[in-house]
């Protein structure tokens, strides 16, 4: 599964770690922390970007589950 989020701001989005109290701000870490891949692909013209991420779903190809799966995971932890 492969998830774009697109604006127009020329900023490129870091990943920052900030202080758990924080209101917000968490969004990069996140994603970072359940997905398989991601990334950040600037506008050719400048006026934006959109940051994507992947998950696979590991069912398909190793008979795992996948990361994203609603479910908690049984067994021990890779």
């Amino acid at each position: 599964m492969r998830v774009e989020v697109a604006d127009s701001s020329p900023k490129i989005p870091l990943a920052i770690k900030r202080d758990e109290l924080d209101d917000g701000r968490r969004g990069l870490i996140l994603v970072n922390a359940v997905t398989d891949d991601r990334g950040v692909i600037k506008r050719w013209d400048g006026t934006g970007e959109a940051v994507w991420f992947e998950c696979v779903d590991r069912r398909k190809s190793t008979g795992a589950r996948a990361r994203f799966s609603s479910r908690p995971p049984t067994g021990p932890r890779p």
